[in-house]
């Protein structure tokens, strides 16, 4: 007659509770850490909004030299938010570039023109303040550019949108 053995085989898995009390565990988690990098995914639009113009006027202001001619940077409708392209006065697109984040604020302004030595006519050009609309944990950051055509990046110290970056 054979014998029935059982094995002693220790249980594997969860329990329904361990699942419970790490799900809630890793909920709560989640909900203190969202907004954090919601704030920060939002800083880096603002940055990069902020480097890539920057960028564009460096490359326009070394074009208008290196061609000894005048190059635009030109905002799509009047605001910057909508993108814009480098170009030469006879409307020649150099490089564009598309629209920012929809949730940045809206950047109105003209276009900047340089001149074949680099520099832009007076008066310099107002300070563009790139910022998300009612969020002043996202650092706004502005771009200046005095009468010798250098672009500045400047970063908003205060967190006051009103004063732009001071």
């Amino acid at each position: 007659m054979e014998t029935l053995t059982l094995r002693n085989t220790a249980a594997r898995g969860f329990t329904l509770i361990e699942l419970l009390v790490s799900t809630s565990i890793v909920a709560v988690l989640l909900t203190l850490a969202v907004p954090s990098f919601t704030d920060l995914i939002l800083n880096q639009h603002v940055r990069a909004g902020a480097g890539d113009l920057q960028t564009s006027l460096f490359f326009a202001r070394s074009e208008a030299i290196k061609r000894a001619a005048d190059v635009k940077v030109v905002p799509s409708g009047d605001d910057w938010k909508n993108g814009w392209s480098v170009q030469l006065t006879d409307g020649t697109v150099l490089r564009s570039e598309d629209p920012l984040n929809a949730q940045l604020d809206s950047i109105s302004g003209t276009t900047v023109t340089y001149g074949s030595d680099g520099r832009i006519p007076p008066p310099a050009l107002d300070t563009l303040v790139f910022r998300v609309a009612g969020n002043t944990h996202v650092t706004a950051r502005c771009i200046a550019v005095d009468l010798s055509g250098r672009p500045s990046l400047l970063s908003d110290t205060d967190r006051n949108p009103d004063n732009g970056c001071n």
